[in-house]
């Protein structure tokens, strides 16, 4: 990162990077996701959701360690950093998201964020893609800006005006810890939110058990991809 870029995240928990996607990589994205034959998005987050996505389309695990992303991804979880899990999203106008969560206030050593010797050490790590436009006021993700640094938990009746809407452009990636407070708003868009998610560990630490039918995937995988699908383990890592 930038040394500007690493002050906004320190300060705020997440980064966004404009432009990182091509049009030509968000139009193929997008037509792979239309060939999942997805079924329509309720109102339900498990409706809203799909996974199982990397095994269908090199488009997808080409995300896994694109050149966007990948320096981002070792300052913030280490030479070892690997990949916990991956999923998308799809809303339909009107639909509403996940409601504030995470937080690393009480500590959750699964997702973490702290500085220690000018050296940032996360838990999880989420990447978000934005395969369409996120206008401001259509909604999408928001959060908290430095809540990841938060020494109370959230109470139930917290001021609405905390909450900052983070708008993006197709092609457009944010970055955050999970220890950031975040959610997603209410989509008001004029079509489909279409978002894709990786989210990454330090190579000691798993948040989720995904790992071992990531590993499945592996013949699928260049060498520099497998490498991120290495079990959590405190030794024995190659780096990637």
């Amino acid at each position: 990162m930038t040394d500007g870029e690493r002050y906004s995240f320190d300060v705020q928990g997440f980064l966004v990077r404009r432009g990182a996607l091509s049009a030509h990589e968000v139009r193929l994205l997008r037509l792979a996701v239309v060939e999942l034959g997805l079924p329509r998005a309720g109102d339900s987050i498990q409706s809203q959701r799909f996974n199982g996505h990397l095994a269908h389309d090199r488009t997808f695990r080409d995300l896994i360690d694109h050149p966007a992303i990948v320096h981002v991804l070792t300052e913030l979880c280490g030479p070892n950093v690997r990949l916990d899990h991956a999923y998308g999203i799809i809303m339909s106008p009107g639909s509403a998201g996940l409601g504030l969560h995470g937080g690393a206030t009480p500590h959750d050593p699964a997702q973490h964020y702290r500085v220690e010797g000018g050296r940032i050490f996360n838990g999880l790590v989420a990447v978000q893609w934005a395969l369409v436009d996120h206008r401001p006021g259509e909604g999408g993700f928001g959060c908290i800006p430095g809540s990841h640094r938060a020494n109370f938990a959230l109470p139930q009746e917290h001021d609405p005006g905390l909450v900052t809407e983070v708008p993006m452009a197709a092609g457009d990636l944010v970055v955050f810890t999970e220890a950031l407070t975040h959610c997603t708003i209410p989509w008001r868009g004029t079509g489909e939110r279409l978002s894709l998610l990786n989210k990454y560990s330090p190579g000691h630490l798993a948040w989720g058990p995904d790992y071992e039918d990531l590993q499945a995937l592996a013949p699928l995988m260049t060498d520099r991809q497998r490498r991120f699908l290495q079990k959590p383990a405190v030794f024995g890592h190659q780096p990637v």
